[in-house]
């Protein structure tokens, strides 16, 4: 739903396929739920349903969160005056999948927008290589279940990959398939950020993010399971 914050009737909202349109690089951190430019009005730009950081061991085992881009016009109202309205995009659903119904891939992006770059996935890197991944998925049929079983197994076929995300000291650099390094993932001051340093597509940087979110909200499920299997 659009909202304004001016009193005159707004144009009526046309959907625009904004995919192809260039991002310039910009710095994003993570604050609660939101993703924000790190400038002095801090603008939301993205929006989490819930804080990927905080989801407790019985909601990792089965979760999804869903992720929306934020999008601020200014348009000039019949009055003459500036009318700034806001609208959000549904782009991706962040799955966590356990191992009963998934196929090598737990951690999935769930395309939600019929403009996205498609449904993704978070695969580890081999060893000895530390970081991991962004890899387009595609559903694939999976037999060997009694006739009549209405469950099954999440099977998912790897396509090409978008992004190759190499794990350096303290931080990771997002790497085009080209080789170029388009963004590094850090944290500063016990907060993450997103530095994009290199122009983009709307859509490569919407999967960016969908992947970013991705790979924290994995690394905070590992950390809070850690303590527990220490224990066991």
């Amino acid at each position: 739903m659009e909202t304004s914050l001016e009193g005159d009737e707004p144009p009526p909202y046309v959907p625009v396929n904004d995919a192809e349109e260039i991002v310039q690089p910009v710095i994003l951190i993570l604050v609660g739920h939101f993703i924000r430019a790190h400038t002095v009005d801090g603008t939301p730009l993205y929006e989490l349903s819930r804080d990927i950081q905080a989801s407790s061991t019985s909601e990792a085992l089965l979760a999804q969160v869903s992720l929306e881009r934020l999008i601020h016009n200014v348009r000039v109202s019949a009055s003459g005056m500036p009318r700034v309205s806001h609208r959000s995009r549904h782009i991706f659903e962040l799955k966590h999948l356990p191992p009963v119904i998934s196929t090598g891939y737990p951690y999935c992006l769930d395309a939600m927008s019929r403009h996205s770059i498609g449904n993704l996935a978070l695969k580890s890197a081999s060893f000895p290589r530390s970081g991991f991944k962004i890899v387009k998925i595609q559903p694939e049929k999976q037999d060997g279940f009694p006739k009549g079983y209405r469950a099954r197994r999440e099977s998912l076929k790897e396509g090409e990959m978008l992004f190759d995300v190499v794990k350096k000291r303290g931080h990771y650099e997002w790497m085009h398939p080209d080789g170029n390094r388009i963004a590094v993932d850090d944290k500063m001051d016990d907060q993450h950020r997103l530095v994009v340093t290199a122009p983009v597509t709307r859509k490569t940087m919407d999967a960016m993010i969908g992947g970013w979110c991705l790979r924290i909200w994995r690394d905070s499920i590992k950390s809070k399971n850690e303590p527990q299997k220490a224990r066991t």
